[in-house]
């Protein structure tokens, strides 16, 4: 079978399947959460977005648990069937006519990484997608319901590629699907990669010097 490119779709019909299979992508790699997280593309037209519909967990999205949004209908956030949270999406696309498809997920080490105060270090190429770091939205860490919400995070995400939401999730953008998608997988790895070395200085710190006095008593009995 074949599949549509990551690129911005040519159709309607080519992105609700690139919102599909997004959802079932990061589906695959831990993003799914029960029938939370969401991800959306912004049409050939320019003026629809289409979006995963609530009641429908990341690995079972098909085409038709895709539904469109019109980006100029300030109520589109009220739609029938959308997440309560399409409202970060919409104000994304607005504030950002470069973005081509978002996505929102609830990542473990993305998670826990937004509920710290140090940020994400650049300790592997993952990190390189984000130069300047990864900002915090922290206007509030419940559901982003509210356009005054949403466009808090679309601030929040500025010009870059991701924010994480304190205590809840993240949000990503990217010029298309490709991109939306690579940037939450790279993120979450990244996290991992930071939680993972976290962990591992502090077992070196409290570890050395106990093995240290070890190997000298084990000198100590060969000598």
């Amino acid at each position: 079978m074949s599949h549509p490119a990551g690129r911005p779709p040519a159709t309607a019909e080519d992105a609700v399947r690139q919102v599909a299979l997004a959802c079932r992508i990061i589906a695959r790699f831990g993003q799914e959460d029960l029938t939370l997280g969401h991800a959306s593309v912004r049409g050939p037209d320019e003026r629809t977005i289409y979006i995963k519909r609530k009641g429908k967990a990341l690995r079972d999205v098909l085409p038709e648990d895709v539904i469109g949004i019109a980006l100029d209908d300030p109520d589109g956030y009220l739609t029938p069937g959308a997440h309560l949270e399409t409202v970060m999406h919409l104000e994304t696309y607005r504030a950002r006519p470069d973005v081509g498809a978002v996505i929102h997920s609830h990542p473990v080490y993305a998670i826990a990484l937004g509920a710290t105060t140090g940020g994400l270090e650049l300790l592997s190429h993952d990190g390189l997608l984000f130069p300047d770091g990864v900002p915090v939205f922290d206007g509030t860490a419940g559901l982003v319901t509210t356009p005054r919400d949403g466009q808090g995070v679309a601030r929040t995400l500025g010009a870059g590629r991701a924010v994480l939401l304190r205590n809840h999730g993240i949000l990503v953008a990217g010029e298309d699907i490709s991109w939306a998608v690579l940037t939450a997988l790279t993120l979450e790895r990244a996290a991992r990669i930071q939680f993972i070395a976290r962990t591992l200085g502090k077992y070196q710190q409290e570890f050395a010097e106990e093995y240290w006095q070890d190997w000298c008593r084990m000198l100590d009995t060969t000598a």
